[in-house]
């Protein structure tokens, strides 16, 4: 599926440039078929994680050359962490670079149900989980990406290397299979992104919302030429999708939902991500969303093979008159207050439609889990008197947080999502805004 499509493309033709490095489509197959050699025969999991993240895509394409299995861990384990899942997922830990004379001779052929990758998934919770893919449930969705992204063998894709999020390697996999060109950038060099982007020619990119932020941010933002910009992860705020869209001409901007369990499930484009600012938009090719019990399940051919009896994350939501799914939240980020269900996404989409606020996220007191603390990032003052006069335009008084705290920044993990588990640890001290 993935061996059988890139053996047709152009073997001089730039697949991947990163660390400096220019790999052709010719390359990935032949350091592949060296690094197979290793794999042969071997039955067991691997844990890939070493320091370079363009390591551990190679000795990833190996792994599958011969129909095995991989956990893409990444380049930020560290060794406690690396030992905890070998031992919990029953992985053989790979931080080194196979290496080999010979080549095999052919790559394996595999079959849609054929599991291959292992996702490593916190979703809002902070717990770790794994969640194994099988090459349904990643392949059969991307001849749809590349219609709904707009993504064609002309374009060169800008990718963090943050592979372990199972969205950028999504994006690097769909890329190459399309037989574009990948530019796999780094989180460090935010500040030269727009550079990067006029120097590589990048022509579309999949960027996290926090992400989407710094891009914004830098002074050159105006300047760069994107015809495709996409995001997930988090919601897409409205005030930054009429950013993008009024700084960059004639860009098909496209934020997505879905998760590693599920696949995609609905994306929304351009104007309508700003008309309608509390919805994921629609459902995503071939996909069925059904609300029960005010949960979201979904029937498509992307969910992953041990969801498939399940059918959904436990996420709340709705779908309106026109079909635009409306998502409350997990089942982790609701919270119960006097019997009254708060869902934090409602909470903090009314809080970001603030002028003055950037970001917002709405947790439970570490020690007192019916005190909500609205933890916000503003771009100009405000006082909480203010912002809370704002909230209850938006939403009813018995769903304001009790506690409105301003913070310089939110902690995020390696995806460039908000990291719970470390905000859960900040010590605060603020008054109530709600008895």
């Amino acid at each position: 599926m993935f061996f059988e499509k890139i053996q047709n493309v152009d073997s001089e033709k730039i697949a991947i440039l990163a660390d400096g490095k220019s790999i052709t489509f010719g390359d990935i197959l032949t350091i592949s078929k060296k690094r197979a050699v290793f794999f042969e025969n071997k039955k067991e999991c691997f844990l890939l994680c070493h320091t370079s993240e363009l390591e551990n895509l190679f000795n990833f394409f190996a792994i599958i050359a011969v129909g095995g299995r991989a956990i893409f861990g990444g380049k930020n384990l560290s060794e406690e962490q690396k030992n905890s899942i070998s031992v919990i997922h029953n992985a053989t830990i790979l931080d080194f670079i196979p290496e080999s004379e010979k080549d095999i001779r052919a790559f394996c052929s595999v079959s849609k149900s054929d599991y291959f990758l292992g996702v490593l998934s916190s979703g809002s919770t902070g717990q770790s989980k794994l969640i194994w893919k099988d090459y349904q449930s990643w392949f059969s969705a991307f001849p749809h990406q590349s219609k709904i992204f707009g993504i064609t063998e002309q374009d060169r894709v800008f990718v963090l290397d943050a592979l372990a999020y199972s969205a950028n390697l999504n994006t690097l996999l769909h890329t190459l299979w399309q037989g574009a060109t990948v530019i796999l950038g780094k989180l460090v060099e935010a500040s030269l992104w727009p550079k990067i982007f006029n120097n590589q020619g990048v022509t579309s990119a999949f960027l996290v919302p926090s992400h989407i932020r710094l891009l914004s941010a830098n002074e050159h933002f105006g300047n760069i030429k994107l015809k495709s910009l996409v995001s997930a992860g988090e919601k897409l705020d409205v005030k930054l999708a009429q950013l993008v869209l009024g700084s960059i001409p004639n860009i098909l901007l496209t934020e997505y939902y879905g998760a590693a369990e599920l696949g995609h499930v609905s994306y929304a484009q351009n104007q309508d991500i700003v008309d309608h600012p509390t919805s994921v938009g629609k459902a995503f090719s071939e996909v069925e969303i059904v609300i029960k019990e005010d949960k979201i399940y979904v029937e498509s051919p992307y969910v992953s093979p041990e969801y498939r009896s399940i059918r959904t994350v436990f996420d709340f939501g709705f779908l309106d008159v026109n079909g635009h799914l409306c998502v409350f939240g997990r089942q982790g980020r609701m919270f119960n207050r006097r019997g009254l269900n708060i869902f934090a996404e409602e909470i903090e989409q009314a809080a970001i439609l603030h002028p003055f606020v950037k970001e917002a996220v709405l947790v439970a007191n570490t020690h007192k889990s019916y005190i909500l603390e609205l933890i916000v990032v503003v771009k100009q003052e405000i006082s909480k008197s203010q912002l809370q006069d704002f909230l209850l335009k938006k939403i009813t008084k018995d769903k304001l947080p009790n506690k409105i705290i301003f913070s310089l920044d939110l902690p995020r993990n390696d995806a460039g999502k908000v990291d719970f588990k470390v905000m859960s640890k900040k010590p605060v001290d603020e008054e109530n805004l709600v008895g």
